[in-house]
């Protein structure tokens, strides 16, 4: 309660939890009505899927520059930015449909140029958080954005179900709303954005400390050296204490970048690349995502087949933020307390465990049930696992890890929709929903049986935990 307070309290946090709340609504409403009125104008599975596809690849394409674009550049003209963007798009599509002239082609550059942007610019929001709340506090402050997320879909998804009931175009048109809004609550950031330094002296004193300790366990090979020095020039700040000339420019709120696009870029995955844990969780969070990707689109693929009423498809996403929910509230309390690998390996479990009862009935709520368990696991690796990851990594470079986690996470999983369009017609739910959640399995034994994940500890004790 104490922390949740101070969060709060936080100079910028109510601006910035305004914003991303909007831009998370105006996705959700956009985002279920999409496959929908793409199955309408096509009356093709298949196209309704490989849209999905084709949205998702080209995020992860243009994510991968869009790390280091976020940190060499201001990040709330780049909210702003977005969310302009995003309104504009779906606007535009609004129009059309209310005139009757909506067709495949536009609707598939919409989804592109909207998949780009996200891409490029959509990781500033989350990169900014760093900015506004110390390390301290940022597990927690992920889980409270878990139960947002959750209660926005479980809303969401229904309400725009009934939206797209009354008319198709309606959701288009919310979605553009509430993107005009998280433009304008941007607007009221203040960011201490700078270089090289942490924002509050915990974090440097911590980051220090840290990178010590990674410069004694160095390999000793000229590589790892290179890649030593400039961490520790570029995150803690004291280049001049070491030597060494760092890459990016000196402090300044207008963040003046003096390294090159493509060093920056490659800086962040050397970084991310030389920690003991972060490619062994991008190994397992691979596996998850596409498994759990795989999963959501051949129950929605299916659905949409078999002819349901679009609230009842919306309901089944209702049924998943319920289950989000819930983990999110378990998350809020066991964020500080709890071991945060032995709960990571419950979770990857769990999830599994809980989707397969459904392969032996395919009745809706059987679906609808085991749906909704499987998302409870999910806000506590998203607040306690990656929690972990940000916490210790400097506000500098979140962006760039960021990417260099949901690069390769999502490389497999941008394939599902399509994947799952194609396969569904062919072999059946049951055998389609078997592919994907073998998947899930061996993610889950990956996160068990490897000592990297299983033993990271509390939130108390990540100061001594090596990243």
């Amino acid at each position: 309660m104490k922390t949740s307070t101070e969060l709060w309290r936080t100079e910028g946090y109510t601006a910035w939890f305004t914003a991303d709340t909007a831009a998370a609504i105006g996705a959700t409403l956009r985002g279920f009505a999409i496959p929908l009125i793409a199955f309408s104008v096509s009356q093709s599975l298949t196209t309704a899927g490989w849209l999905s596809t084709l949205s998702v690849a080209l995020q992860q394409i243009f994510g991968l520059f869009g790390g280091t674009l976020v940190d060499r550049h201001p990040r709330k003209p780049l909210i702003i930015g977005n969310a302009l963007i995003q309104m504009l798009l779906w606007a535009s599509v609004s129009l059309l449909m209310l005139s009757g002239r909506l067709s495949m082609a536009f609707l598939f550059t919409v989804v592109a140029l909207s998949a780009c942007t996200t891409g490029l610019i959509g990781k500033a929001t989350d990169a900014a958080l760093r900015s506004i709340i110390g390390a301290q506090n940022y597990s927690k402050a992920r889980s409270i954005n878990e139960g947002r997320d959750a209660t926005i879909n479980m809303a969401g998804s229904p309400i725009g179900g009934i939206l797209y009931g009354i008319q198709p175009w309606l959701p288009f048109v919310c979605s553009a709303v509430v993107y005009a809004l998280a433009g304008g609550s941007a607007m009221r950031l203040h960011l201490h954005e700078h270089l090289g330094l942490s924002t509050s002296p915990t974090d440097k004193r911590e980051h220090k400390r840290h990178l010590r300790e990674r410069t004694k366990s160095s390999s000793g090979t000229q590589e790892s050296r290179t890649v030593t020095e400039r961490d520790i020039a570029f995150e803690s700040g004291v280049a001049e204490e070491n030597g060494v000339t760092p890459e990016i420019g000196a402090a300044t709120n207008d963040v003046a970048p003096q390294s090159s696009f493509l060093s920056d870029f490659l800086l962040g995955w050397r970084w991310s690349f030389h920690t003991k844990r972060i490619p062994l969780i991008i190994a397992s969070a691979s596996l998850l995502n596409f498994g759990l990707a795989g999963v959501q689109y051949t129950i929605q693929l299916h659905l949409i087949n078999i002819g349901t009423d679009p609230f009842y498809i919306g309901l089944m996403d209702t049924g998943v933020c319920i289950g989000m929910l819930v983990g999110a509230v378990l998350a809020n309390r066991l964020s500080t307390t709890a071991h945060v690998g032995k709960t990571m390996c419950v979770s990857f479990t769990l999830a599994f465990l809980f989707m397969v009862p459904m392969l032996f009935d395919n009745d809706y709520w059987v679906i609808f049930v085991c749906y909704t368990c499987m998302a409870a696991p999910f806000p506590m690796v998203n607040s306690m696992l990656f929690g972990f990851v940000f916490s210790k990594t400097d506000e500098n470079l979140q962006g760039r890890v960021s990417t260099a986690i949901s690069a390769p996470a999502q490389m497999l999983s941008m394939f599902c929709s399509g994947i799952a369009g194609t396969i569904l017609p062919l072999m059946g739910f049951t055998a389609t929903a078997a592919l994907f959640l073998a998947t899930m399995a061996v993610s889950a034994l990956i996160a068990t049986l490897t000592p990297a994940i299983r033993t990271i500890p509390r939130s108390s004790e990540w100061a001594d935990a090596e990243l």
